[in-house]
Formats: structure tokens, sequence, C-alpha cells
């Protein structure tokens, strides 16, 4: 067996060398963290497979994670502690001791908690698949300000779906027993939140005959998979489901009896409310016509129960966003297909079963300290459900640029957020400037935009080098839980932040230390997972362990409860909703409803139905004085309503199939896949401004004259210049750019060749593959520079998909 060694190695393999070992651990290429293999020889990682334990991905691995050795081996990648040494930004560094570096970062964050103002200490997080060690080190710190990035994810569309529901914030279609899938922008072939393990299911039913029917602006790898594809207009995924509604109920294609058991509102208020929503009018917004919203509302309804929806960023990442989704999400009600086999389905785990498997303790408690920015609460909805918090990641620094709250040192974990947040420039002047921002670190693979303006670096572990318990919802609607463990040993000084944050801890003292007494990482995991059977030891051989005796999470409403469940509970006659005892905030808790004479657990909504009409967020509007509609509707975008002049288009965003966020674009395999990110334009559209294929654009945007932060002007936000990709596959107002490019600095690979820079803290290897670098000079643009900070209103939701721009074809 060929051993790949390090770049200009010429020594030959020793015997033992060729023996190859195998290691089960977790990608974490992408959000779906699949179960992988790593397969190991003389201490290298040769390859990376599939993980055939993983009930979710069941052996299968994308491209992305088939390409794990190219970033653990990236020439570029950061090894050592760095010290800025210039001014901030200006990239020159001193490689520094990691005890040099905990006393600094030790010594600061110190300071601020002794002076009793925890929350002057921000973290702000990108992909966190460590959330066990992230909450116990600011726990214990006792700063609220954590920052997530869920507001540019899915938090529109988790909002929906807990409004709905109650118990959950994930929709989990039992795809493989579906007869027809209705999907509203969802790319579940390429960038899905649950892509392998979805895709896996969704082909498997199309080889069983299942239709799948696709509403979306791009012809997608997806939209190119289905039965039928309809190029809708952006932002209009809502009223097309609130039509098909229309054509259910006026047509009597409903599931009445299980509406009017299960559903608030009933039956004739769902049929009274979505009158207005006639196929005709969604035609002239949305484009799809009026006879195709009929037939396709019709076959959806004649599949039911096995019949479900998908969506995901294509319907919720607009200003009208939650109430899409909300519309969405009702047709499965009225149906009647909610948790039933091929249906619309749920799990109440979105991880691992912490009931079984605790947290090791001493666990901190949560701070009483307070963060106007996580509190976030212009968005009335973004932290409103229990346990689900959305929070408004796109927020932070344009507040903080305001003084909304004062930030003394701010910590950065895995999150490029100069680089991939909406108006990034807006985020590197707010991360350049110390007087708002006195002290950042910055703890990441790769050097980038956001560590290019940090004063320390620390070069954190890659997933093939760390620890950690992760799970993601099960598709198969059974829970599980998987290890990440280190597949090989950590290169050069890199660090995974279980050694990292237990060592500061321990040097800031006053009680932090006390939460992390477990003496090596491997010590914490092996109590972790005491309850499994063989425990830790059995971990690490399989990687995923599944509990034999569960089924999966069919109609949870319809549980009968027990008398043991009943004794001392009472009815509210008016509602039928059963009371036992008091919640933490000592109000009457809910423990199901009475239907038809018989105890049900019910769903975990405030009137234990399926809120297709929700009081609790009108309740929540009016707390934050705005307005929440009670019922899903549709709100037309308000600067989509004007006719556009020929060279104005409205700007939406992708992902490439082979890259995910800021992490993929350092791995030399993916980036000579797919380096490029030329603006699509509609084959007419472009013809109408002489602008032929290859041609150059200049490409201009403008904030929303409704966006809220900054207030709407209408001003001019950014402009970039690139390559145009003319298509049929597009829609004709539209301009669709990847945003998977544009990097400044992090390499040679992750910049098409323009950052060929040496600093202290980058692998010493030689690497002759830069020689067959054959894209060096590609063009690839950041189109997050263009993008407005532009919450959704009622959650807070970034519209990623309802940019104003306009062209201009240019000589270069």
């Amino acid at each position: 067996m060929e051993i790949i060694r390090e770049p200009g190695s010429t020594a030959a393999p020793a015997a033992d060398e060729r023996k190859v070992r195998t290691v089960p651990s977790m990608c974490q290429m992408c959000t779906t963290a699949c179960g992988i293999i790593g397969h190991v020889a003389g201490g290298r990682l040769l390859k990376v497979t599939g993980n055939p334990e993983d009930p979710n991905s069941q052996g299968a691995v994308c491209a992305k994670g088939v390409a794990g050795p190219s970033v653990l081996y990236d020439p570029y990648r950061l090894l050592y502690p760095l010290r800025r040494v210039g001014e901030r930004g200006s990239g020159k560094w001193r490689r520094i001791t990691w005890d040099e570096a905990y006393a600094e970062i030790a010594d600061r964050l110190r300071e601020i908690r002794e002076r009793g103002k925890p929350e002057e200490f921000a973290f702000q997080q990108g992909r966190n698949r460590s959330a066990d060690i992230v909450a116990r080190f600011l726990n214990a710190y006792g700063t609220p300000s954590h920052f997530n990035h869920r507001a540019l994810c899915s938090s529109n569309r988790r909002a929906a779906i807990a409004t709905t529901i109650g118990e959950s914030d994930w929709d989990l279609g039992d795809f493989e027993n579906s007869q027809f899938v209705l999907n509203f922008g969802a790319n579940w072939a390429e960038a899905h939140q649950g892509h392998i393990p979805v895709a896996i299911r969704m082909m498997r039913a199309r080889q069983k005959g299942a239709k799948l029917v696709t509403f979306e602006t791009r012809l997608s790898n997806t939209a190119a998979l289905s039965d039928e594809w309809f190029c809708v207009k952006p932002g209009t995924d809502g009223l097309i489901a609130l039509a098909m509604a229309h054509v259910i109920c006026s047509e009597g294609l409903w599931d009445r009896k299980w509406l009017d058991t299960w559903s608030n509102p009933p039956a004739e208020k769902i049929a009274e409310h979505v009158s207005a929503y006639t196929p005709e009018f969604a035609e002239r917004e949305s484009g799809v016509p009026a006879a195709d919203i009929r037939r396709i509302a019709r076959e959806f309804a004649a599949a039911a129960p096995r019949c479900t929806t998908i969506c995901n960023r294509g319907s919720q990442s607009h200003r009208n966003g939650y109430y899409n989704d909300r519309a969405i999400t009702m047709l499965n009600a009225l149906v009647g297909n909610m948790g039933k086999p091929g249906g619309w389905c749920w799990h109440p785990k979105s991880a691992w079963d912490k009931d079984l498997l605790p947290e090791p303790g001493p666990v901190p408690d949560k701070p009483t300290a307070k963060s106007v920015i996580a509190e976030a609460k212009d968005w009335p909805l973004a932290n409103a459900f229990k346990d689900k918090k959305m929070k408004v990641g796109q927020i932070v620094y344009p507040w903080i640029k305001e003084r909304r709250q004062k930030i003394s040192a701010l910590m950065t974990y895995n999150a490029d957020t100069a680089w991939s947040f909406p108006e990034s420039h807006l985020v590197r002047s707010v991360l350049a400037d110390e007087e708002l921002i006195p002290f950042h670190v910055c703890i990441d693979v790769m050097y980038s935009e956001t560590g290019h303006l940090a004063d320390i670096i620390l070069p954190w572990a890659t997933y093939l080098e760390r620890w950690d318990i992760d799970a993601r919802p099960p598709q198969g609607l059974v829970d599980y839980v998987g290890l990440r463990q280190p597949v090989v040993p950590p290169r050069g000084e890199s660090k995974d932040i279980r050694e990292i944050f237990p060592e500061i801890a321990r040097r800031i003292g006053g009680g932090m230390e006390n939460y992390f007494p477990w003496k090596t990482v491997e010590s914490y995991f092996e109590e972790y997972f005491k309850p499994i059977p063989g425990g830790f030891a059995t971990m690490r051989a399989k990687g995923i362990w599944l509990d034999p005796t569960k089924r999966p999470y069919y109609e949870p409403h319809v549980k009968r409860l027990t008398p043991e469940d009943l004794e001392g509970a009472r009815e509210d006659p008016r509602t039928g909703i059963l009371y036992k005892g008091t919640d933490e905030d000592g109000a009457p808790k809910a423990i199901g409803i009475m239907v038809k004479g018989v105890a049900r657990r019910g769903f975990l909504t405030p009137s234990r139905k399926v809120e297709i009409r929700s009081d609790f967020i009108v309740a929540k509007g009016r707390e934050a004085n705005r307005k929440i509609e009670p019922l899903p509707v549709y709100e037309p975008i308000p600067s989509h309503q004007r006719k556009f002049p020929d060279d104005h288009f409205v700007m939406t965003s992708f992902k490439i199939n082979v890259h995910n966020a800021h992490r993929t674009m350092q791995s030399k395999w993916l980036q000579e896949i797919s380096h490029t990110n030329p603006a699509l334009i509609n084959r007419r559209s472009a013809e109408r401004l002489g602008i032929r294929d290859g041609d150059w654009i200049e490409v201009e945007s403008f904030r929303p004259e409704d966006a809220e932060v900054p207030r709407g002007d209408g001003s001019k936000v950014g402009t970039l210049q690139t390559r145009v990709r003319l298509t049929e596959g597009v829609h004709p107002l539209v301009v669709a750019i990847a945003h998977n490019a544009g990097r400044e600095v992090g390499g040679a690979y992750a910049t098409n060749g323009k950052d060929q820079q040496d600093n202290p803290g980058f692998a010493k290897i030689a690497d002759a593959d830069l020689d067959r670098l054959w894209w060096e000079g590609a063009i690839s643009v950041p189109q997050n520079d263009l993008l407005p900070v532009y919450p959704d209103p009622t959650v807070g939701g970034q519209a990623y998909h309802d940019t104003v721009v306009r062209i201009r074809r240019i000589e270069r």
C-alpha cells in the first residue's frame, strides 16, 4: 500500500507503517455530522469513509467528508499560538507559547469578571459541535453574551415549527416511506442541513415511485432531480402554500376529522382564512400557473397521509420567511399526515437523549447578568421558545458599533464573521476598532479574515484530532449518540477547546476551576458514556450507539396517559387541557388533553393542539410592540413590489455542493473542484442589457428601505465586479451568486493563489502541489460584502434572498 507522507518526504515507510487501522469518529466538514471511519497507517490518515453504524448517514460520506485529510494536512493550517505585533489587521505576528497565551487571556478575562461586568466578555461561535464545554465555560464565567449564528442559518424555519407543534423546532419528513414530497427551496441534494441522510431516504422513495415537486428560483441539482420544477419569484413560497391550502379546503380534500380533533383553530376557521389566497392570486405573484397549483394540491392531498413537505433556506431566508414556513407546515396539518408513517414527522431530541446521558456534574448555573445583544428583544420570537434560543447574530456588530453594549473582550470560535456575515465590511471595521473591541482572541483551524483582525490566535485542532459527544436530528426517528474521537494526534501545537477552556478557567480562578475537575478529556467522556452498555470503550470501538429498545417517533400526541400520570391531575372544562403540579415558573403544568373522553398527551403547544393559529406569538409580539399575525399569511417583500428597471434584480445566495461556509475553501481537493462563483443570470434578461456569457459586470447592492439594522434608507451597501454565466435555469428577476468563494487570506488554496504569505503560525512543510495550482488567479468574489443586515421582523432570520441589486456590463 502506498503511504501518503508529508510533502517533500523521501523516506520509505517502515514495515509496521503499512498496517492500516480504522478509527470511527464523526465528520464536521458540514453541519450534518455524519459518522466516519478514519483509515490510518504509520500515524497518518490515508482516507475517510462512512461509518455504517450511523443510522443517519448509513455508511455514506460526501465529497466534503472525503476531503477531510486535505484540511488536516493543509500547509497553511495554523499550528502555533500567535500574538499580534503590528497594527490590528496588518498581518504581523509573533509566535508565542501556550503559557504566554493563557496568561494574557486569563488576566484580561479575570479583570472583567472581578469588576462585576461578566457580560462585557462576548463569545461569538460558528458551527459548534462542542456545545457542552462551551456552555460550561461561559456559564462558569457568568457571561450571557453568547452569540450564535442561528439567525444566519435556520431560525425562521425553526420558529415556524416550534410555533406549530411546540415540541421541536426541527421537522423530519419520513421521506423514505413517503409517496409525494413538496419541496419549497430545500436543496437537499447539495447543501441541506440533513444533506446525506435526507438524500439517501429521498432517493429510496424516488426509486419506489414517490413524486417530487420543487419550487425554487434556481435550477439546483435538487430541482433537476425532481419530477417537476417551478421557477418561482423569490419570497413567494408561502403564498403558493396558502393557495394550495385554499384548494384543499375549498374542495374538501382535507382530513376534516383530524383537523377538528387536533387543530387550533377548527377546519372551518382555517378554510375561511385561506379563502382569499386563490391560485390566481398566487400565479400573479409567484409565476406558478394556477392550474398547476390546483393539480399539485389535489395530488398532494390524494397521497395523504404518505406525503410531506420539505423546506429550508429557499423559503425561510426572506423577510417574510417565518410566515412562509408556517404556511408550508400548515399544509401537512390539513391533510392529516403529521406524525404518521410517510408523513411530516419530528423528534424531540435534536441531538442525543440527554435524560439518558446527562452532562457530568458539577454543571454551573446559567448567568444572571444580562446582554442586550443576546436578548435581542426587538425580535419578539428570537428567544421566545423554551430551550430554543434563536438569537439574532447579524445584529452583533452593528449594535457594538452603536455602543448598545460595551464589549471589553471578544472570543471568536470557528466563526469567520469578517468574511461570512452580511455587511462583512462593517464587521471588519468593528473588529479593527480597538475602542469598540479592546481585546480579540480567535480560535480556529485556519488563518481567516476574522483571525487577521485578532490580537491572539489560538490554533484549534481539526475534527479529526479531537473529542466530542455528538448527534444530529434522527432521520430514522430514533435518537442515537455518537463519539468524535481523534483519528490522529493533533499536529504541531494545535489544541481543542476541551483542553483550552479548563486551563483558562483554572488560571482565572474565582471558582471557575471547580467546574473542570477532570484531569483529561478521556476521563470526562468515561463518565459521560457510563450509562451506555460497555461505556466509553463501546463508543470508541463503534463510534455510534443506538438504543435497540426505542421505536420510531410516530404520532406521540395520541399517547394515552396512564393512571399514574393522571393521579392528582385536574381538567380545565373549557379547553380539556389536563394540569398537574407547576412548572419552573410556578404556573400550572399541562400534561395532556382530553380527546373524546380519552386522556392523551397531545402536542406540546399551549393549547396541546397543532397551533395553526397561535395566541402565544400574538402575545409575544404585543410585549415587543410588534404585530404578529396569529395565522399564516403572505406578506409581500416591500422592496420587491415596485416595477424594476431592466438593470435591477433580486440577488439570491446558494451553496456549492462541495463547499460549506468557511472551512472548505482551505481544502485544495475541494477548491480544485469548485473555485469560482460567477453571477448566474437568465439569458433573456441579460440580452436586454447587452450582456453576453462570460462578460464582466459590476453588481451594486442597496439597503432595503424597510430594513431595521441599520435603519433602511435605500443607500448603497457594496459593489463588486465578477463574470457572468448565462442560463435558462434562473428566474428572470434573479441574479444568483454562490457565497462559497472570495477569500483574501488563508493561504494559496483558499484564495486561488492570492495569499501565499508565510507567518509563524503556518505549518512548516514543503508542498509540491502548489506547483499544480492550475486555477491560480481564478475569479471569486465575496458575496457577503453585498448583503445588507436584513432580519425578518418577527424572528430575526437573515433575508439572504431579498437584496435588490443593479448590474451593468463593464470592460476589464
